[in-house]
């Protein structure tokens, strides 16, 4: 049974990152409107091919998570839903479905907007901004997240990720990884 510190993380993940109608599920709107939403922060038009491929990479995110959490088929999947399909990839991280892996990426690749093979404070603290969360909170995760360093690589990220959605030690780095460890 997942601890109720996990549960918390998770449904902050699912509130604030996923659920961006503030429908109460999760559905295929809420990544197109994250799409828009994220060209909107990076100045892309919404249309244009930045905006495309960024869509395209949500909504096969979407047809994943919905394969592998919309358990009672009905196109939405609820926060119960959600954290049940969490609770089977912290059993064994290393079994991850392909959409998981794909949102890890993608995020990464959303925080380095440079394009350089690693995130540094500016590219996490907008990304998070653009999210609606407060840009000092996301540079002070950053500091954790980074352990001081300059910048977080990719190998450095796959190994925050994991601890966000595995561990139940408050003092983990990765509860950061999101922006803010506010649960």
């Amino acid at each position: 049974m997942i601890s109720d510190y996990r549960k918390q993380k998770l449904l902050h993940l699912f509130n604030v990152f996923f659920d961006t109608d503030s429908s109460g599920s999760v559905e295929k709107n809420d990544f197109e409107l994250a799409a828009s939403n994220i060209a909107k922060a990076r100045g892309w038009r919404v249309g244009g091919d930045k905006y495309k491929d960024i869509l395209d990479s949500l909504l096969k995110i979407w047809d994943g998570l919905q394969n592998s959490a919309d358990a009672d088929k009905d196109g939405k999947v609820t926060a119960e839903e959600w954290v049940s399909m969490w609770e089977n990839f912290s059993d064994d991280p290393t079994a991850s479905a392909d959409w998981q892996k794909q949102f890890c990426r993608v995020m990464f690749q959303l925080e380095d907007a440079g394009g350089d093979g690693s995130i540094d404070r500016e590219e996490f603290a907008s990304v998070f901004e653009s999210f609606g969360l407060i840009k000092e909170d996301a540079e002070a995760a950053f500091t954790v997240i980074s352990n001081g360093e300059t910048t977080v690589s990719w190998e450095r990220f796959q190994d925050l990720w994991n601890q966000y959605f595995t561990s139940d030690d408050c003092h983990e780095p990765g509860n950061y990884i999101f922006g803010a460890a506010t649960f």
